[in-house]
């Protein structure tokens, strides 16, 4: 279930109101730092759309969106997963801008209390059973997105600052395809999907 969509609604059911470059380049991206002791080698990012929420993987695998679409991946794969959204409380999700979208831990509990963009994600390796190994909850940062992405083949373009995991550290940028096998097969789904930490 969409986790953007999950949180509003049950915050409205409960009633509650709490609250490196430019991304122009050619390839998929670069991003410096390690999590955990593990650097992230960027050779593919795809993304996909959901009710305008925009889920993104960035990988050390070549061809992300063929792999998805089995039931195994050829290695052990370094993943960097973002849920981004343009969240208009209580349950409303506009479809994604250019801008800087702010941290938001989904693990919480509760939607956050004003209208704005936001993200949320994780870090994690992946075996070839696509099943995580290690993972990371981001802990703060923010992501840039400079182009917008879509179905139609436009590539969406994003820049990380400060993308925090606790005390390690992880900046640059990405360059992703459109990838409907991100959301709607089983290895896409574990990979995007893994459980947020309150689950």
């Amino acid at each position: 279930m969409k986790r953007w969509m999950m949180i509003g609604l049950l915050a409205c059911a409960c009633g509650s109101n709490n609250g490196g470059n430019n991304g122009n380049n050619s390839g998929p991206g670069s991003i410096s730092g390690t999590v955990g002791g593990h650097p992230l080698n960027v050779k593919d990012a795809v993304f996909a759309l959901n009710s305008n929420e925009l889920t993104v993987a960035v990988t050390d695998q070549a061809n992300t969106c063929a792999l998805l679409s089995g039931t195994t991946l050829p290695s052990t794969t370094t993943v960097l997963f973002l849920s981004m959204a343009i969240f208009v409380p209580p349950a409303t999700i506009n479809p994604h801008t250019t801008g800087d979208y702010s941290f938001f831990d989904l693990g919480g509990g509760n939607p956050p209390g004003s209208a704005g963009r936001y993200w949320f994600g994780g870090f994690e390796t992946v075996d070839t059973s696509c099943n995580g190994t290690v993972v990371a909850y981001a802990s703060g940062g923010t992501v840039s997105v400079t182009q917008v992405g879509n179905s139609s083949g436009t590539h969406l373009k994003a820049d990380l600052h400060g993308i925090q995991f606790g005390s390690d550290t992880l900046n640059g940028n990405f360059e992703a395809t459109y990838c409907a096998a991100l959301t709607s097969t089983n290895c896409g789904n574990l990979i995007a999907r893994p459980p947020a930490p309150a689950e």
